[in-house]
């Protein structure tokens, strides 16, 4: 049995099924607001908008704070690094979107000598799973260190080198430039 989760202006497009993992591509689910987002061939990506940021996310945020990083925002729980890089800050992706993203948009990957700003790093686990992303804001310099603006969970955005990030994001990375 269908049922609907929502109010009635999303109510032609918003429709849960009982005991499957189905995530709408916009409306209500669970308590949580979705927003329709497509890639560039017409796919839709799974996304959700959190509403809190629970005492133990506060407080490791600010655990992050340090001289050589710059706080740009604070902490929000609607959207994660990846509703940064790929969705303009107005939702929370999963890692496992990510590689449909960069297919169907035409991100190529490139050199981190080549990086500028308005491209984008992603970094990746020792087991190839991507685990966070940021877009770069400044480049250049002998060796190439490129600034970075990335969300960290829920918590704040900070300007940080490419290689400060806290170590469950693994050193692993990859630079990439949309193509469109």
């Amino acid at each position: 049995m269908r049922q609907f989760r929502g109010n009635l202006q999303h109510a032609a497009r918003t429709w849960v099924q009982p005991a499957q993992r189905i995530v709408p591509s916009f409306g209500y689910y669970c308590g949580r607001m979705t927003i329709r987002l497509q890639t560039a061939k017409g796919r839709e990506i799974p996304n959700i908008q959190e509403s809190e940021v629970s005492i133990f996310e506060r407080n490791y945020a600010e655990t992050l704070r340090r001289p050589d990083r710059e706080l740009r925002t604070d902490v929000s729980p609607a959207y994660n690094c990846h509703g940064l890089t790929f969705a303009s800050r107005r939702t929370s992706l999963q890692p496992d979107v990510l590689q449909t993203i960069l297919d169907d948009d035409r991100y190529g990957a490139i050199d981190i000598r080549d990086a500028r700003a308005g491209d984008i790093i992603v970094y990746y686990s020792d087991d190839g799973d991507a685990t966070h992303s940021g877009i770069v804001i400044e480049s250049g310099g002998t060796p190439p260190v490129p600034k970075i603006v990335s969300k960290w969970g829920k918590g704040p955005e900070f300007i940080h080198r490419y290689s400060d990030v806290p170590p469950i994001y693994g050193t692993n990375h990859r630079f990439y430039r949309c193509r469109l």
